[in-house]
C-alpha cells in the first residue's frame, strides 16, 4: 500500500488525470470507495474523478442520494491513470473492459475479492487482500497513507459500504470495528447511513422471492443442505434468503438467451469448516461457460453461455467435491 500512496502521491504533484473506477450494478462499498479515493486525489493536486460501468444498484443510489453525491456512468477513459476499486477483473466493467484492455495507462488495482491471474500481470500495481470485509477497509487506510482528509460525506459513503458488505456487521471481524470508529469520527452519520440503506419494499422483489421457493430444489451434499433455484432477476437476494432460511449453501441461476447467470451464498462457518470456497467455484465455472465469474468465500457469482441446467449440474459435482470436511 505505501507503493501505491507514493506512486499516486508523485501522479497528484504533476497534476495527472486519475481516474477511480467500479463495476457495473455498483453496491454502496464501491461507488463509495470510487468517490472517497478520487476525492482524495484531488486534495492532492490530481485531476480525478471518479466512475462506474453501465449501472449503479437501488441501494447505492439511495446512499448517494443522501450523501449529496453523484458518480458518473460510463465515463471517457482519457485519463494518465486508471484505479480500480473492488472490482477483481476487467469484465466486470463490460464494455469500458474492453476499452481499458485496449489502453496503455497504468492500472492499479486494490481489491478484496479472490485474486485473478490475469488481472496480476495487467496490473502496475496490483494490491488484494482477500480477508477484508469490505473494499472501504482497504481505501481508508490508502487514504490516511496518502496524507488527505477524509470528508464527512465520503467517510459516511465508506460507512454505507462496510454496513452493507458485511450485512449489517454479522460478517465482520475485529479490525472491521476500528475502520468504523475512525469513519465515525471523521463525521460519518451512522444514523443517516443506516436509513438510507433501509430501502422501500419492493412488491416485485416479494414476488421472485415467493417465485424462488416455489422452484426450490434441495440436496444433500456430504450431510450439507444446498438449495437451487431459479430466478429472472433478485438471483443474490433469493440465495441470501435461502441461506437465513437454513440453506448451508444457495445458489439461484437465470438463463435468457443463452446467456446463464448464477449467484451463490454459503451459510457462515462453512467455508471455514469445508473445502467451499464460492469464488472459486463460479470462477471454475465460467471458465467452461465461456465467461466471468468470482468473489468470496461465502459470496459469489459468475456469467456464461450455455444452459442453466448444465451449469446447475457441474455447480453440484464441484459442491461434492468442496464440501468434504477439512481434516
Amino acid at each position: 500500500m505505501k507503493e501505491i500512496a507514493g506512486f499516486l502521491a508523485e501522479a497528484c504533484k504533476r497534476g495527472q488525470r486519475i481516474i477511480v473506477l467500479c463495476h457495473h450494478n455498483a453496491d454502496p462499498d464501491a461507488v463509495g470507495s470510487s468517490l472517497a479515493l478520487a476525492d482524495a486525489l484531488k486534495q492532492l493536486g490530481a485531476k480525478a474523478h471518479a466512475g462506474v460501468s453501465e449501472n449503479i444498484s437501488l441501494a447505492a443510489k439511495s446512499v448517494l442520494e443522501a450523501a449529496g453525491r453523484g458518480i458518473a456512468i460510463n465515463p471517457p477513459l482519457d485519463a494518465d491513470i486508471v484505479v480500480l476499486v473492488d472490482t477483481s477483473s476487467l469484465e466486470h466493467l463490460g464494455k469500458l473492459g474492453e476499452k481499458l484492455r485496449q489502453k496503455s495507462q497504468p492500472i492499479i488495482v486494490i481489491d478484496h475479492h479472490r485474486p485473478v491471474e490475469e488481472m496480476r500481470n495487467l496490473a502496475r500495481f496490483y494490491f488484494v487482500q482477500e480477508g477484508a470485509t469490505s473494499e472501504a477497509e482497504l481505501v481508508l487506510p490508502l487514504i490516511r497513507e496518502l496524507g488527505a482528509k477524509l470528508a464527512p460525506w465520503a467517510a459516511s459513503l465508506l460507512l454505507a459500504g462496510i454496513i452493507s458488505d458485511t450485512g449489517q456487521f454479522r460478517l465482520a471481524k475485529g479490525e472491521t470495528f476500528g475502520v468504523v470508529n475512525e469513519l465515525v469520527e471523521a463525521g460519518a452519520d451512522y444514523n443517516r447511513v443506516l436509513e438510507a440503506l433501509r430501502l422501500p419494499e419492493d412488491r416485485s422483489k416479494r414476488v421472485a422471492m415467493l417465485k424462488a421457493a416455489q422452484r426450490l430444489e434441495l440436496h444433500k451434499v456430504d450431510e450439507r443442505l444446498v438449495v437451487f433455484s431459479e430466478l429472472g432477476s433478485f438471483e443474490a437476494d433469493a440465495a441470501a434468503m435461502f441461506v437465513r432460511m437454513g440453506a448451508d449453501v444457495a445458489v439461484v441461476g437465470s438463463e435468457e438467451k443463452g446467456k446463464i447467470r448464477l449467484c451463490g451464498r454459503a451459510r457462515e462457518g462453512v467455508p471455514a469448516s469445508t473445502g467451499l470456497h464460492l469464488g472459486r467455484l463460479m470462477d471454475e465455472l465460467a471458465k467452461r461457460f465461456n465467461g466471468t465469474g468470482g468473489g468470496h468465500a461465502g459470496a459469489a457469482s459468475m456469467t456464461g453461455e450455455g444452459k442453466l441446467v448444465e451449469a446447475k449440474e457441474q455447480a453440484l459435482a464441484a459442491m461434492q467435491r468442496m464440501l468434504k470436511p477439512k481434516s
